[in-house]
């Protein structure tokens, strides 16, 4: 529907009527002489429908020689329009200018996706394609794509397989992530599983390797825990890998210290600033720099929608949000409430470990609060480190 109406604007229609006796006779001769109607309507004394424009003549002789009075009632479409601002000089060099503007923007890049991305950063390799030439704005002839994608592989280990295709003012990055294999255990390497922190063995789970300790014992950092020199069943001694999970007891203590005078900031006002970004160049719309004082800068960027979503505009507005610095002093009851909230989030980053007990401590001094936190923690302790060449060499058999 719509390129047969684009075609009927570009050849023009002229809507007519005719009227008289026998109007059949009319649409007889116009089937015979291969003219299209179309919106054929009866109407009193005749009928209405509308036909290409060059047709215009032949339907004067048809209504002629059927004896109808044919009336034409209006011409629509390209023909017409240019006849009528045919004078008008300015109008057509726009236009020619638009078309040369418009053949000559399509050489060049005007959109840039990536797609494909599971856990690779989509500004790292939006970064490392614009810097091998892949960006907006750039000539879509002179981006070697084959060169790109090699370059991109060596320069991203997580990246399988990358294919950069040039779609008309399109360029799109598919990207292929490599599966990352687990670190692989080196068997061959001699080690010893040592404690990383002093306390009491809780439990302990041996993969390989020799334990030297067991649950009850204490230990202090630093002591042998699983030893990599074994005894076979001939009484030899050999070398291997310790591996294995100690588990113990230990003790944290933990600090926050909260002052009572505390900075203060407080909302003075809003100053947005815009760009207009084309082909990623960024267009001040205002003369303003950055204000004076300290702010809160928030930035966001808006596409255009619909058919100009693939032009290479966004519209880029920054908001300042200027702040009034204060000193303030905050109660005591601030403070606690503070200093336990820095410690709720020191707690947090404590991956795999148990807290057994706490014990909280409040201290109070002229210049602030300080929260002593006692722990008693359950962690694996155990460490791998390299067995020294000494114990290597009285582990090995005499001759």
């Amino acid at each position: 529907m719509l390129l047969r109406a684009m075609i009927r604007y570009c050849r023009g229609t002229v809507h007519f009527a005719v009227s008289g006796p026998y109007p059949e006779r009319f649409l007889n001769l116009c089937a015979q002489g291969g003219l299209g109607l179309w919106n054929v309507r009866q109407q009193p004394g005749g009928l209405s429908a509308c036909c290409a424009l060059s047709h215009r003549r032949q339907l004067e002789y048809y209504a002629q020689k059927s004896g109808l009075t044919l009336t034409v009632t209006k011409c629509a479409g390209m023909p017409p329009t240019v006849r009528r601002y045919r004078r008008r000089t300015g109008l057509w060099i726009g236009l020619g200018l638009l078309a040369v503007g418009l053949l000559v923007m399509g050489q060049f890049v005007w959109q840039v996706e990536v797609t494909g991305l599971k856990s690779l950063s989509a500004a790292e390799i939006t970064d490392a394609l614009t810097e091998y030439g892949v960006h907006p704005g750039a000539w879509a002839r002179g981006i070697d794509a084959k060169t790109v994608e090699r370059k991109m592989q060596v320069r991203f280990a997580g990246i399988a397989w990358v294919s950069v295709n040039i779609e008309g003012c399109r360029a799109t990055a598919v990207i292929e992530e490599a599966v990352i294999p687990p670190a692989p255990v080196e068997d061959g390497v001699p080690t010893n599983l040592v404690a990383a922190y002093t306390g009491f063995i809780t439990r302990i789970e041996v993969f390989n390797g020799n334990p030297v300790v067991r649950p009850g014992d204490s230990v202090q950092a630093g002591d042998l825990l699983i030893s990599g020199i074994m005894d076979n069943k001939m009484g030899e001694s050999r070398t291997a890998h310790a591996r294995g999970q100690v588990y113990a007891l230990t003790r944290e203590r933990v600090e926050i210290e909260i002052p009572y005078r505390q900075v203060k900031y407080t909302l003075r006002g809003i100053v947005r600033r815009r760009y207009l970004t084309l082909f990623g160049v960024a267009i001040p719309l205002q003369a303003k720099g950055a204000p004076a004082g300290p702010y809160r800068l928030e930035r966001s960027e808006k596409a255009p929608g619909g058919l100009l979503s693939l032009l290479p505009v966004r519209m880029t507005e920054e908001c300042y949000l200027l702040l009034n610095e204060e000193s303030v002093t905050i109660p005591l009851e601030e403070a606690q409430r503070r200093a336990e909230k820095a410690l709720a989030l020191r707690e947090k980053e404590w991956a795999g470990v148990t807290v057994q007990s706490r014990s909280l401590t409040g201290t109070e001094t002229p210049a602030g609060y300080t929260l002593t936190a006692e722990y008693l923690l359950e962690r694996q302790i155990g460490q791998e480190t390299p067995v020294q060449t000494e114990e290597r060499q009285a582990a090995l058999p005499e001759e």
